[in-house]
């Protein structure tokens, strides 16, 4: 019980010390010798640091971890302008097509240079099941349709005509059951009504 007791008064201490060197900031700056004079264990060894060694090493993995989350931010609004300009280019291409033969074309072969995927394909009717992830789970109907080499896909439903888009990748990462199907549909929706402005 002594023990207990003990453990809970230290953790009391400790918390009214750690609590008091927040309020004085003042403290180390009058003591500037106990931050090289206390010593503690070193993560990422069994040699002692100082208190100013510790906070070197705390302030690099901070700044390292901020590097990390910058580069993966300016990385990922790269990817994002790019193919937000292969969306456009699309987009235009879809308006100055004269044909619905053109339009097909143009369709299945932007789409594989936006997505960086090795095939997509218009299918007639409607008889895929809407899917999206690895081949090995997909239905045996829609592996009727792909290569040997692909390993992903999407089947997407274009809203009115009584077709589907297929888009495969040989990539297994790239289409995945937890990926957001909103800009797949967007793209049916958008295939969908440049072919039947032609038809019409």
């Amino acid at each position: 019980m002594s023990q207990e007791k003990n453990a809970q008064d230290q953790v009391e201490q400790e918390a009214l010390v750690a609590e008091w060197l927040k309020v004085t900031p003042g403290f180390f700056e009058r003591h500037a010798n106990l931050l090289a004079e206390i010593q503690l264990k070193n993560p990422h060894g069994d040699r002692a640091i100082s208190l100013q060694e510790r906070q070197l090493s705390v302030l690099r993995q901070q700044n390292q971890a901020l590097n990390q989350r910058l580069s993966a931010m300016l990385n990922f609004g790269s990817q994002n302008d790019k193919t937000q300009g292969l969306m456009i280019a699309w987009l235009k291409n879809l308006l100055l097509a004269k044909s619905t033969t053109e339009v097909r074309q143009v369709i299945t072969s932007s789409l594989g240079e936006i997505f960086g995927i090795e095939s997509v394909k218009l299918i007639a009717g409607k008889g895929l099941p809407k899917y999206c992830g690895p081949i090995e789970s997909c239905d045996a109907v829609i592996k009727d349709h792909l290569g040997a080499a692909e390993q992903s896909l999407a089947v997407v439903n274009l809203p009115t005509g009584d077709e589907q888009l297929l888009l495969a990748s040989t990539s297994k990462e790239k289409f995945t059951p937890d990926m957001g199907r909103f800009y797949l549909e967007q793209i049916a929706e958008l295939a969908d009504a440049a072919i039947h402005r032609e038809q019409g």
